[in-house]
């Protein structure tokens, strides 16, 4: 019985995602193989997205978000995009590992974006850097749960490179025209994450409310292998 609830709820899980690094649920000397997924509703619009990673020994995670964003404000207003960034996490200190009171993290990660539904002109190119930390503490409730508070800030660089197509009547002939906007901004992410361990696999639920591009609020849901 146990077996099949946890089989629905890794299912459920692959519904819709925002990423978020699981090695926040191990502690120091765990490795894990996880999928994570969720979704959200961010400043600009609302995203879905599934997250395979690795952690190696709870000290560091790789893994790439897969992303779709559907934009109701902002330049892309109306349009749709794909967005694929790998990222990698380091744990540079655990709580209980040492003599700090709270564990603390970094994240870098490269977003490549493809936008869709455009019409007739050329879909914009996008691009993103995010550069953050967390500080986060584990505390145990039971041998099978436990909660993970965790605060995440980090900046957030976005760029979106707008193609128009030009006609000279002189020549009749066609140019295609570029315009490249940058947008500079912060996520703050406050995440009770809960995990919640079943014989080989830990299940993880990560919602969270904060500020991305705008007020955010999303859940995470995943599975540790």
């Amino acid at each position: 019985m146990r077996k099949t609830l946890g089989l629905c709820f890794l299912a459920l899980t692959l519904i819709a995602a925002t990423a978020h690094a699981q090695g926040v649920f191990l502690e120091k000397g765990q490795p894990g193989i996880s999928a994570t997924a969720g979704a959200a509703a961010i400043g600009t619009g609302w995203t879905a997205s599934v997250t395979p990673s690795y952690t190696y020994r709870g000290m560091f995670d790789v893994g790439l978000d897969v992303t779709r964003y559907s934009y109701t404000k902002g330049d892309a207003n109306g349009l749709s995009a794909i967005g694929l960034m790998p990222f990698a996490t380091a744990y540079f200190t655990r709580s209980d590992d040492g003599p700090w009171p709270v564990s603390i993290s970094g994240t870098l990660a490269v977003q490549r974006r493809l936008f869709m539904g455009n019409g007739a002109a050329p879909n914009p190119d996008g691009w993103g850097l995010l550069l953050g930390a967390s500080v986060f503490r584990r505390v145990d409730f039971s041998s099978s749960i436990a909660g993970i508070p965790e605060l995440f800030v980090g900046y957030d660089l976005q760029s979106i490179t707008w193609h128009s197509t030009t006609v000279d009547a002189g020549s009749a002939t066609r140019g295609l025209g570029q315009k490249t906007k940058y947008d500079h901004n912060m996520r703050l992410f406050l995440r009770p994450n809960v995990a919640f361990k079943a014989e080989k696999i830990t299940y993880t639920v990560g919602p969270y409310v904060g500020y991305q591009a705008g007020f955010a609020i999303g859940a995470n849901l995943g599975a540790i292998f």
